[in-house]
């Protein structure tokens, strides 16, 4: 119990860096299976648009 004391801020910042990986990992997930770009800028004017898809 001591070391969950001692340590309780780092594992505060932890699991939020955690859900924010995970919340962009998610968004960029559902976008791709929307069938949107990953830039949200659309691939018409995209030099790599031959590549991305």
């Amino acid at each position: 119990m001591n070391w969950l004391t001692a340590n309780l801020g780092t594992i505060v910042i932890a699991i939020i860096v955690a859900g924010l990986v995970g919340a962009v990992i998610f968004n960029s997930l559902r976008r791709r299976k929307q069938g949107k770009s990953s830039c949200s800028c659309g691939c018409a004017d995209c030099p790599m648009k031959n590549k991305c898809h």
